[in-house]
């Protein structure tokens, strides 16, 4: 574990361009339309889809009584995932609990019960069955969280610790003397926050900085952080960039119609429009999502150039052996045909 933010692996490999991020969404979201041959949906119709998963994370969570920070990292895990592979990937009903799955061991909260996680995610799935359009009853087992847990290990390149912005807001409600309601405020906003592109896009200190303005809009401690900004040589663009993203996330739970007591019909909408991961039959030991087919094929024909080249070098081992073997022989041969001659002369 890196001892600063600076020099982990989440600031040095997993802080995202924003140009980056959208462009890899597009193209996401344009074989979409080329497969199921529908509308194109908006960038704001994909950040619904990312946020009612990231709610699924969050329900699992609370259902399990697991800590905020866990399932904090659970959402990054997912974010991060699908930050570089497509939604038809891998089924996010089994990303979810995977991602929760692994948050848990990560933060030290203990490991989570196989069986309850599952049921956990089962409950959740029937809660949201009515917007799904397919049976009722959670389609994954135990077996197959334990698997895409290996899964989101390697495409993660086993990089686990995240820096969240709890731990600035801590320090900053030290220095600048909040009150608890204060602080208590922009807690939730920092949870809100992990729902938009914040946590792959800016620093945990900016998101703090920025959910603490956005808590202290209307109390007397906004002149307070905005000359503290000043002093410390802290971009204030960037500290407003993540308060619009926030404002933006506000605005879209406005039409976000997934929970009680709307009906849910723009986001059953819009789950329909996901392509479908690969099913594949008759192997009944792997999920029915493949997150990185292409990956599992290299690793295959890795595994197989291996076996053949130890072959080969079985057989050329062999066929030295032999080779001393007959050597061994001729020599011993001629010593026989010496040893005759010479009894013969004598």
């Amino acid at each position: 574990m890196a001892a600063s933010y600076w020099k982990s692996s989440q600031f040095e490999q997993w802080l995202f361009d924003r140009q980056e991020l959208m462009s890899f969404r597009l193209r996401d979201i344009s074989s979409w339309s080329t497969n199921n041959n529908s509308s194109l949906i908006t960038e704001d119709d994909y950040s619904k889809i990312l946020i009612f998963y990231s709610n699924i994370i969050q329900h699992i969570g609370e259902q399990y009584k697991v800590r905020q920070q866990v399932i904090a990292t659970a959402i990054v895990y997912l974010k991060r995932f699908y930050a570089r592979y497509p939604l038809k990937s891998i089924d996010p009903w089994l990303l979810c609990p995977t991602c929760l799955f692994l948050a848990a061991k990560v933060e030290e909260f203990s490991t989570l019960n196989h069986q309850r996680v599952c049921n956990a995610a089962a409950t959740t799935y029937k809660k949201y069955a009515h917007l799904l359009g397919g049976p009722g009853e959670y389609p994954y087992l135990i077996k197959h969280i334990l698997e895409c847990e290996f899964y989101l290990l390697e495409i993660m390149d086993c990089c686990l610790i995240i820096y969240h912005p709890y731990r600035s807001l801590d320090m900053y409600t030290r220095e600048f003397q909040i009150d608890q309601q204060l602080f208590e405020a922009a807690w939730r906003i920092i949870n809100d926050s992990l729902k938009t592109d914040a946590p792959l896009l800016y620093p945990p200190y900016e998101v703090a900085l920025a959910c603490l303005l956005l808590a202290a809009t209307y109390r007397d401690k906004m002149a307070i952080l905005k000359q503290y900004m000043i002093d410390a040589q802290i971009d204030v663009e960037r500290v407003y960039e993540v308060v619009k993203l926030v404002l933006k996330y506000y605005e879209l739970m406005t039409t976000y119609d997934a929970d009680p007591p709307n009906d849910g019909k723009q986001i059953k909408e819009l789950l329909s429009k996901i392509p479908k991961p690969k099913i594949i039959p008759n192997e009944s030991s792997r999920p029915s999502s493949q997150p990185n087919e292409q990956q599992i094929q290299g690793t295959i024909g890795q595994q197989n150039n291996n076996n053949n080249t130890t072959t080969a070098t079985t057989n050329n081992n062999n066929n030295n052996n032999n080779n001393n073997n007959n050597n061994n022989n001729n020599h011993n041969n001629n010593n026989n045909n010496n040893n005759n001659n010479n009894n013969n002369n004598n």
